[in-house]
């Protein structure tokens, strides 16, 4: 298992969907996204979950960053487990 670090700030913008989650990131050695779009899939290796600090276990449900064609972001190797997403859902509007 890689050393991970958490970023300086993320959280979660908006659910969606079923499996698809925006992200705001900033990290700074990995730079700013504002609203960045991870995908639900499986861990493919161990790793710590970016959001909760919880151990990811390969084969987990997790969310990881879209790459769109040849454009795959700086973060592509960062992961959140998919059972930490609900608790981190920003509130409804009053």
């Amino acid at each position: 298992m890689q050393n991970e670090r958490s970023p300086l700030h993320i959280s979660i913008v908006e659910k969606l969907s079923s499996t698809t989650i925006s992200i705001r990131w900033s990290d700074p050695c990995l730079g700013h996204y504002a609203s960045q779009i991870w995908g639900i899939g499986f861990a493919r290796a161990d790793a710590v979950c970016v959001l909760s600090g919880k151990q990811i276990r390969r084969g987990d449900s997790v969310f990881r960053p879209r790459a769109y064609r040849s454009q795959v972001p700086i973060n592509h190797h960062r992961m959140i487990l998919a059972s930490a997403v609900s608790g981190f859902l920003p509130g409804p509007s009053l």
